[in-house]
């Protein structure tokens, strides 16, 4: 029986892709240009070990992420929204759940086999943020509606996982219909005909993908039905599960409801999805605090540093020259890990060692 359970333990770490040996990735956004990359690596003095992208529905990875995330020896973050910057939205939760963004689904699931590398989904984060079109609740607290109910966000996000996920095409369909949603691509059978023009085999490929659950610690509008737990998926649908915190924010309230939610989701590896020193971290405090804490949490395994999805922006560390000289000497300790174990091999050709401060960082990259 121990036995058992600990071989299900393993299986579950595995799944999840966690750094080797108690390790800590860090990792940064992806302005699109592999030349900010290496800057921002320069800046802190270490090499990010993932990046973190933010694309809306219907955008493919093979648009340019895939292959900064290959150039870059990191592995990648997908941050996936409804709506780009303009806020309209492209897909409803309760049109996903009906099988009405299959084909983008099935994409992800294919450019991520192909490409053979590790990437961790990101979908629809902070959720219960009105600010996100997927939210449940307008920041007035009225709802949204039934498009946009918790329970549909819950069965767009078991979907959503079902499909990239992969494995055999019927077994899928058998648990969407066991939750009460149309088989992939809204087929009448396991065997549609409608999936071989589709190439939609017997079996979805296998991709390295692991999904990240990462709600605002407090819901707002804060309200009951809009708290975390409103939009937690179930837990064969999450392999990490994490939060986000930013200087400008971090009250003692909210630290109390970050460290709060850490130990509430107890079963998975964390990940701070975003953080970053803006817009007061002037003396480098919020920012020693936040790796103190990340230090003394085991399971605590993964932190991304938010400076935009552009250079140059008030979310840069050279705005926050305290806090960027803590981020140096914390990336320094042997705990971060400057490459996922995989990508070893193509770095020793550079000579990379976190450890070491001098110029180290192959600059040399072009942008996709």
């Amino acid at each position: 029986m121990i036995a058992a359970l600990l071989f299900t333990a393993a299986a579950a770490a595995a799944k999840s892709f966690p750094p080797h040996h108690n390790h800590i990735f860090h990792g940064v956004s992806d302005t699109g240009h592999n030349r900010d990359f290496h800057g921002f690596a320069k800046q802190v003095g270490a090499h990010p070990a993932v990046l973190e992208d933010f694309y809306h529905w219907d955008t493919p990875l093979t648009t340019g992420a895939l292959k900064r995330w290959r150039h870059t020896r990191t592995r990648g973050v997908l941050s996936l929204s409804t709506a780009p910057g303009d806020g309209l939205e492209r897909i409803s939760p309760r049109r996903i759940a009906q099988g009405k963004g299959d084909h983008y689904l099935i994409r992800l699931n294919q450019s991520i086999a192909a490409s053979g590398q590790v990437v961790y989904l990101r979908p629809l984060p902070e959720m219960n943020g009105s600010w996100n079109p997927y939210s449940a609740y307008n920041a007035d607290g009225t709802s949204r509606g039934g498009s946009h109910s918790t329970k549909n966000f819950r069965r767009a996000w078991q979907r959503i996982v079902l499909i990239v996920r992969g494995g055999k095409r019927s077994r899928i369909n058998n648990k969407l219909r066991h939750r009460d949603m149309p088989r992939i691509l809204r087929a009448h059978s396991n065997n549609d005909p409608r999936y071989r023009p589709e190439n939609v085999h017997g079996r979805l490929a296998r991709p390295k993908v692991a999904f990240i659950w990462s709600p605002q610690t407090i819901g707002s509008p804060a309200l009951r039905g809009n708290r975390p737990g409103a939009y937690w998926p179930g837990k064969r649908f999450v392999d990490w599960v994490g939060a986000d915190i930013y200087s400008q924010f971090a009250t003692p309230g909210i630290w109390s409801a970050f460290k709060h939610f850490y130990h509430r989701w107890n079963h998975w590896p964390f990940v701070v999805g975003e953080y970053s020193p803006w817009n007061n971290d002037y003396r480098g405090r919020f920012t020693r605090k936040l790796f103190h804490w990340a230090e003394r949490h085991h399971r605590v395994r993964m932190l991304i540093y938010y400076r935009s999805v552009a250079p140059n922006t008030a979310y840069d560390i050279d705005h926050w020259p305290r806090a960027r000289r803590v981020l140096r000497h914390q990336l320094d300790k042997r705990r971060f890990a400057p490459y996922a174990p995989h990508l070893r091999h193509r770095a020793r050709r550079h000579r990379h060692r976190h450890h070491h401060h001098h110029h180290r960082h192959h600059t040399g990259g072009t942008s996709s």
